[in-house]
């Protein structure tokens, strides 16, 4: 079971990265083609795409719960109406917002969105067309989930990746064909439809009890009772990682905001890995924690060890070399003004990519709630400090506020995790995990020394090798129990015996 929760993690790391990658590659010769102001709109598509996740109530995250439970033997007849009732629901929520939303499309074009008049007709015809997809959009949210209960995220990603990366194929194919921006958005939209449909037909395929359509009342109350709570944490989130933005465009400037925002997007990446580990987990102890708490501890433990193994060295790097990253990447004004942003907002994400875990197995074992009162309670005063701090400090307090923010979230998380029996606070003192957590520390005092000693770029690049060296060793020895290093050697010999087999085959 723990193998298959790491190949599935695997699937969901390389289901971010590449289309991220792709995105890197493709932007700026999208840009230089389309102009700035098309892909002003492109961006603004995007957005939308991603907003219409927030209209499903919680029922794409409550879906991958329910049917990972029910797929124990005493409750698989139950699924049927599980999985149709909460799709039905999707697609009326999906016509609701559609038809809701419809009629702000003028507004939203002309008056919210600052658009050059050439292409306003443009914009609204790609609004509108996006708009009135999100029935199949959330739809397809809903038969994904289906698909990740089961723990089929080779599947999912399979379907996935090649969605993502077709809205930048599209976008750049466009350039030679002179295709129009409502072209595209047109085109994106039928390639998320065509996914939907694959998702559809592989659940069918793994439930072949899905051939019979049914509705259940009684599913309805379970998936609207745990979704409504993961709604408002969703929501919540959605306002912790915008809302200071927002305060230090009205309260400092919008030129300080580019300040804040650009070693922002930077940090935020180093969420990809625990996001995944983290999507996962949640199918997984979903199914197996009622049956057995003890193991979904052992392996919260286990990813916690492994996340601090990889983003220990990440924290450290920036934390020691913000500095030089902010000039190579953006120049000397970026590297003066954003430094002590992207040091803190190092720590703050650290801590986020932590409390992925103890977040997940919460919501896993149906405790949704606790994070939701905790989002309930946290926001406005988050609101209030993040103020007084930007008031006197300017970008680098809402960092700070940030910081704050995730430390208290953290930490609660990790109280609520104790409380469903998903973590134990000994294995912080005693255990691979904790020798793993005074490594990362040690790592990050050393690196903090050697960006103190302003030596030169090669030098501290060589002493910082050694150093990391010296973690993965430590690490292995200290860190690492007998079960990660069989894993380990498992998964080298399985990388060097397709190696030898490509080889041999060329």
């Amino acid at each position: 079971m723990k193998s298959h929760l790491a190949r599935n993690s695997a699937f969901n790391f390389f289901g971010q990265v590449l289309p991220l990658l792709v995105g890197v590659l493709t932007i700026p010769i999208i840009i230089r083609g389309l102009g700035t102001d098309a892909f002003g709109i492109l961006s603004i598509a995007a957005t939308l795409l991603g907003c219409f996740s927030m209209f499903d109530l919680g029922l794409g995250r409550a879906t991958t719960k329910y049917v990972a439970e029910y797929l124990n033997p005493d409750k698989v007849a139950h699924l049927p109406g599980l999985i149709y009732t909460s799709i039905s629901i999707q697609l009326l929520l999906g016509i609701v917002a559609a038809l809701g939303t419809l009629a702000f499309v003028p507004t939203l074009v002309t008056r919210v969105f600052v658009i050059p008049p050439a292409l306003v007709h443009e914009a609204s015809v790609s609004v509108v067309v996006l708009v009135a997809s999100a029935p199949i959009l959330l739809a397809s949210n809903a038969v994904r989930g289906v698909l990740e209960a089961a723990q089929r995220f080779d599947l999912v990603n399979y379907v996935k990746v090649p969605t993502s990366i077709s809205f930048y194929a599209l976008a750049a194919l466009a350039i030679p064909l002179h295709w129009r921006i409502s072209t595209i958005i047109w085109a994106s939209v039928l390639a998320r439809a065509l996914a939907a449909a694959a998702f559809a037909i592989l659940c069918v395929h793994i439930f072949p009890q899905l051939k019979i359509f049914t509705l259940s009342r009684s599913e309805l109350h379970h998936l609207l009772s745990f979704g409504g709570w993961v709604m408002v944490s969703s929501l919540a989130g959605q306002m912790f990682a915008y809302l200071e933005r927002f305060m230090i465009a009205s309260i400092l400037s919008v030129g300080l905001l580019t300040y804040y925002a650009a070693p922002f997007e930077l940090i935020s990446k180093i969420l990809i890995f625990p996001a995944s580990a983290a999507t996962a987990l949640f199918p997984f102890a979903s199914q197996h924690g009622g049956m057995q708490p003890h193991l979904i501890a052992e392996i919260s433990n286990r990813l916690l060890k492994y996340i601090l193994f990889i983003m220990a060295p990440i924290l450290a790097i920036f934390i020691a070399f913000g500095g030089t990253i902010l000039q190579f990447w953006l120049g000397y004004d970026f590297a003066l003004k954003s430094t002590s942003v992207l040091q803190l907002l190092a720590f703050a994400f650290f801590l986020n990519a932590l409390a992925f875990i103890p977040f997940t197995s919460v919501q896993a074992l149906g405790r949704p709630d606790l994070k939701a009162a905790l989002d309930i309670v946290a926001l406005p005063v988050f609101a209030l400090y993040a103020w007084i701090l930007m008031s006197h400090f300017g970008i680098t307090g809402a960092a700070f506020a940030k910081l704050v923010s995730s430390a208290i979230d953290c930490t609660f998380l990790f109280i609520f995790a104790r409380k469903v029996n998903a973590f134990h606070f000994r294995t912080l003192i005693s255990g691979t995990l904790a020798r793993s957590l005074l490594l990362g520390g040690g790592l990050t005092v050393v690196f903090c020394s050697i960006g103190m000693l302003h030596l030169p770029l090669a030098w501290s690049a060589f002493v910082a090798a050694i150093c990391l060296a010296a973690y993965a060793l430590g690490f292995w020895t200290l860190g690492a129990d007998a079960e990660d290093k069989i894993a380990a050697r498992r998964m080298c010999r399985g990388f060097l015996g397709a190696k030898s087999i490509s080889a041999a085959a060329d």
